[in-house]
């Protein structure tokens, strides 16, 4: 069994969305625990400690120009190979700890916050509302079968773990509004009860599905992932897809998958509401060239990535969602940067629109409908200043931004940039983890 198989999916997939469709060998630990680590995995055992803070500035658009946010996570975790450990043939333990911390302009509601100030959906939603000190995120137990081709993972968890969400190696604006608005799932790394069943049908062709719970309320009442009764919850996020994978020189990275949410829905403008929405996305990667022709001589290639989600339910506030993008990989030959480009469009259902015109008006604000279609042009990089240290700068330009994030807003936003600044550092590397 492959017991790094699950080191931090979800964490991996923010910092890594995909291994740049190539193998890199592992280096030898150094660094002041670089023995520990040694025996640790000589037992099975991976931790693994990761930083991540992410600055976002809002220059000109959304309801409070030049405002700035800040999150700050630390990820504490390991996973135990049980099969080393303990002798269970195909198992393995993982368990997560987030700590939130360095935040600034982070919380609910929304509206006075970094995502009210930004107004949009696609300016505000990189900076997610972390609510606690800190976060049970992780609680797994992991059993394969037949060589790793059935993969079972049970316990507390994400549904972003397993499901391919995160294709346009991006930490920053790595977003689906609709996942983030219609799933049910929790915005990561909030973890709760969930399974997720894989069967690798060929090397190449994949199915997986799970059930996880929606419990927003557990998040919003700071319990910090460790009530772990299901009282509160508002429903179960059902998903079901299937996805082809192949990592060589032209390799790639398809996913469709389907999603049913058990959760109470309320239509924003009328107020009636019903049990159920259901919806899909379609996210994939590319390669398209690489300098070498494929032979694996130079690292210097070009992926093309894109999504494509739709919400069924016209109570929810975004009906499509479609993105498209390239990723140059080793850019002035530093084999380990990146620079991406991408385009994305957002469509707002009519319900929404017309519920943040109500809202304005309620507060004496501009009386113009708005436009159901926003748009958001975005470049952004990876750099990698060490084999631990990385930064990410992000521009985005939004066009006809939308004020998801703060109805009440006086003002229709207009045209802007947002920029924002990355930084992450693999602290269990350094110290030899």
């Amino acid at each position: 069994m492959n017991a790094t198989h699950a080191l931090g999916p979800l964490l991996a997939a923010l910092l890594f969305p995909l291994p740049s469709l190539a193998a890199t060998a592992s280096e030898p630990r150094s660094g002041p625990l670089a023995g520990l680590g040694d025996y640790l995995a000589g037992q099975g055992i991976t931790p693994h400690i990761q930083f991540l803070s992410l600055s976002m500035k809002n220059l000109d658009t959304g309801p409070r120009p030049h405002s700035f946010g800040n999150s700050g996570d630390l990820f504490v975790g390991a996973d135990i190979d049980l099969a080393t450990f303990a002798g269970l043939d195909g198992a393995a333990l993982h368990v997560e700890q987030t700590l939130f911390i360095l935040d600034q302009g982070t919380g609910v509601p929304t509206s006075r916050n970094w995502q009210g100030a930004a107004g949009s959906y696609f300016g505000g939603a990189p900076i997610h509302n972390d609510l606690t000190s800190n976060q049970l995120s992780l609680l797994t137990y992991q059993q394969t079968w037949l060589d790793g081709q059935v993969d079972l993972n049970l316990g507390r968890t994400n549904a972003r773990r397993y499901f391919y969400i995160y294709n346009c190696e991006s930490t920053v604006t790595c977003n689906d509004p609709i996942i983030e608005a219609s799933t049910g799932i929790l915005p990561p790394p909030y973890g709760a009860w969930g399974g997720y069943l894989k069967y690798q049908a060929t090397p190449q062709w994949y199915l997986h599905g799970g059930a996880f719970e929606s419990n927003p309320v557990d998040y919003l009442k700071h319990r910090q992932g460790l009530d772990f009764s299901t009282d509160d919850a508002s429903g179960t996020s059902l998903l079901l897809g299937v996805g082809s994978q192949r990592q060589d020189g032209y390799g790639f990275h398809y996913e469709l998958n389907g999603y049913y949410n058990t959760s109470k829905q309320e239509d924003p403008l009328t107020g009636a509401t019903a049990f159920g929405s259901a919806g899909a996305f379609f996210k994939f990667q590319q390669a398209v060239w690489r300098a070498d022709g494929g032979s694996g001589s130079a690292p210097q290639a070009l992926l093309l990535f894109g999504s494509l989600s739709a919400a069924a339910d016209a109570k929810q506030p975004f009906s499509h969602f479609a993105e498209a993008g390239l990723t140059y990989l080793a850019p002035f030959d530093r084999p380990q940067d990146k620079l991406n480009f991408k385009a994305s469009y957002l469509r707002l259902n009519d319900h929404q629109l017309r519920f943040q015109q109500q809202a304005r008006i309620a507060n004496d604000g501009d009386s113009r409908l708005g436009r159901r279609n926003v748009y958001a042009l975005e470049a952004n990089a990876n750099i990698a200043l060490t084999r631990q240290l990385t930064l990410e700068p992000s521009v985005q330009y939004l066009i006809n931004p939308d004020n998801f994030y703060n109805p009440e807003a006086r003002e229709l936003s207009g045209n802007g940039f947002v920029v924002g600044l990355q930084v992450s550092l693999d602290v269990g590397s350094l110290l030899g983890l």
